[in-house]
C-alpha cells in the first residue's frame, strides 16, 4: 500500500461516523487528562482549543454519553 493510499484510507476513516466518535473520544480523554496537571504546567490554550474543536467538529461522543 503506498502512502498515498494510507492517507486516503485516514482521511476517509476520520469522515466515518466511526472515525468522527474515535476522535471525540480521544480529544474528550486528552482533554480531562490535561486539566488534572496543576498550573503552571497546565496548558490552557491547547484545552480550549481542544474543546473548540470537540465541540464544533467531533461533538459526537459527548452526545453518546450525555444521555
Amino acid at each position: 500500500m503506498t502512502k498515498q493510499n494510507v492517507h486516503a484510507d485516514a482521511i476517509r476513516l476520520v469522515q466515518s461516523p466511526r472515525g468522527q466518535y474515535i476522535l471525540s473520544q480521544a480529544l474528550t480523554v486528552a482533554i480531562e487528562a490535561l486539566e488534572e496537571v496543576q498550573p503552571p504546567l497546565r496548558e490552557v490554550s491547547n484545552i480550549e482549543d481542544m474543546k473548540f474543536i470537540r465541540d464544533n467538529l467531533f461533538p459526537i461522543y459527548a452526545e453518546v454519553h450525555r444521555g
